[in-house]
């Protein structure tokens, strides 16, 4: 009876051995996905920290370019840099233009300010090498366009000179270095060209009253 009742047995525990072995295999498949998941995951949180350093990276490479290229106003023109050189004892320069930009200047730097005289181009440009800003304005503009322009110069307490100028072909002529605009007469973007080019001249030098 013992005998046959062991040998009724194996069946059973070969039935038993192959269902650990089926659960032992499905355990291996279950790791073997999660594993998957997790690298899944893993590389996708990778990805988003890359694609957040990357973005970072190039809103500050943009930051960083924005501040080191300086604003344009539309239609100022930006001219040809002529140099810097200084004359000697003063002497005068045949410039091109009414109102020059930058090129060959006196070694003398004028106070910056309102001129009722018409400054000599030759320290003007020293005043633009310098980072100041020079309105110039035809002697025959009307007295409420002059007095309007006198205000705006006014509110800046330095980097300004405002001075008449009798060979300008415009009522108003605004310059910085190798930068021009031309006005029809007291013209509110005035203030902003003041704003937007003063102290960009070559040579950083505060231009007081």
């Amino acid at each position: 009876m013992a005998k046959k009742q062991r040998s009724a047995g194996k069946p059973v525990d070969q039935q038993k051995q192959a269902e650990k072995q089926a659960r032992r295999q499905e355990r291996k498949v279950a790791e073997a996905a999660a594993k998957k998941v997790a690298e899944r995951k893993r590389r996708i949180k990778t990805g988003a920290a890359i694609l957040v350093g990357v973005t970072a990276i190039g809103l500050l490479g943009f930051s960083i370019y924005r501040k080191a290229v300086p604003p344009e106003l539309p239609g100022v023109a930006q001219e040809l840099n002529q140099g810097r050189t200084h004359v000697v004892n003063d002497r005068s320069v045949a410039y091109s233009s009414a109102s020059p930009t930058s090129g060959t200047h006196s070694g003398s730097s004028p106070r910056c300010g309102i001129y009722n005289q018409e400054m000599p181009p030759e320290f003007a440009v020293h005043a633009l090498e310098h980072g100041t800003v020079v309105i110039w304005y035809q002697p025959t503009i009307p007295g409420d366009e002059l007095s309007a322009i006198r205000r705006t110069v006014n509110s800046f307490d330095n980097g300004v000179i405002l001075s008449p100028n009798s060979q300008l072909a415009d009522p108003v002529v605004a310059t910085s270095w190798a930068r021009l605009k031309a006005y029809d007469g007291a013209d509110p973007e005035i203030e902003q060209f003041i704003t937007t080019y003063r102290s960009r001249g070559p040579e950083a030098f505060r231009c007081a009253y």
